[in-house]
């Protein structure tokens, strides 16, 4: 039972002195303005269908060249 106690302790230890050395964890991104505060994105449809076309294109062109 002295042997599980120790083995239990051990573990115990490790994991506290794991946790206490692990680093923060990183974020992404910086945090979100308050309202008011810096500039609002502008228009996100755009890039959306400047997306879609440029996709359109690929599959295009890929389509185009398989056919030959």
């Amino acid at each position: 039972m002295n042997r599980i106690s120790r083995t239990c302790v051990a573990l115990m230890l490790a994991s506290v002195v794991g946790l206490a050395v692990a680093p923060a964890p990183a974020r992404a991104q910086e945090p979100a303005p308050a309202e008011g505060e810096g500039d609002s994105s502008g228009r996100p449809l755009d890039g959306y269908i400047g997306t879609a076309v440029l996709a359109f294109l690929a599959l295009f062109i890929v389509g185009k060249s398989a056919r030959r």
